[in-house]
């Protein structure tokens, strides 16, 4: 009768050890993503109603859209922290602000602004913006040079547009003059107001000085590959 006893007490322990563990209140569903209140970083994960804390690296946010299993996690520009104020303390190197980011150059200059950094777990790669864009700091993209401040956009695009016809009501035209760009004749400048701004004719086609518009390309004399434009 002992044995029996104490074969049915180890039974029931061992039924107990195994027992599945309870489910979070938090996990609605088996699997997911929960925000947590007043944070811009930490989150929480639901697996089989499970729920475990994380935080995303420095720098990065969390995103309430995103959908598990995709990595939750996002650069600010990307995720806007929008009623959520908290965030990690700063992880700071050498280099880098955070340990994840894009960060401005600490040589660019006004008339230099197409260089930036990107900060991958706290080391700095130094990055150049397409020809003719600049690192606007305050969306951390490449920008139009006149979309941002700390770029002087006529020293950066050696260009400065003519001053802008005037209209039968003596007002600056909302007309867009387009205007040769030296060096290569597969690129022009669009100007609106003053603000210059480099672009390209599509394939096939080359700027003609004289229409002030892209045409057929055997029409125009080029000495360089369409694909090739200097740094601005």
């Amino acid at each position: 009768m002992y044995f029996y006893i104490c074969l049915s007490i180890l039974f029931v322990a061992c039924n107990a050890d195994n027992a599945a563990p309870a489910k979070s209140s938090i996990c609605t569903s088996g699997n997911g993503y929960y925000q947590t209140d007043n944070s811009c970083d930490s989150y929480v994960e639901c697996r089989d109603y499970q729920a475990v804390t994380h935080t995303c690296p420095d720098g990065l946010h969390f995103d309430p859209k995103a959908t598990w299993p995709v990595y939750p996690c996002g650069y600010p520009m990307d995720v806007q922290c929008v009623g959520r104020n908290a965030v990690q303390p700063a992880q700071p190197t050498a280099d880098c602000p955070h340990q994840y980011g894009f960060y401005p150059h600490p040589q660019a200059t006004p008339d230099n602004c197409g260089q930036y950094r990107m900060c991958v777990a706290g080391t700095a790669i130094n990055m150049l913006c397409p020809p003719a864009l600049a690192f606007n700091p305050a969306t951390s993209r490449c920008d139009w040079p006149d979309q941002v401040p700390s770029c002087n956009s006529d020293a950066f695009l050696g260009f400065k547009c003519p001053a802008t016809p005037l209209n039968a009501e003596g007002k600056p035209s909302d007309q867009i003059y387009n205007y040769k760009y030296e060096g290569n004749c597969y690129y022009f400048f669009a100007c609106e107001k003053g603000k210059a701004r480099l672009l390209s004719c599509d394939s096939g086609l080359a700027f003609d000085s004289g229409s002030g518009t892209c045409v057929d390309d055997s029409l125009v004399q080029c000495q360089v590959s369409p694909n090739t434009v200097q740094a601005a």
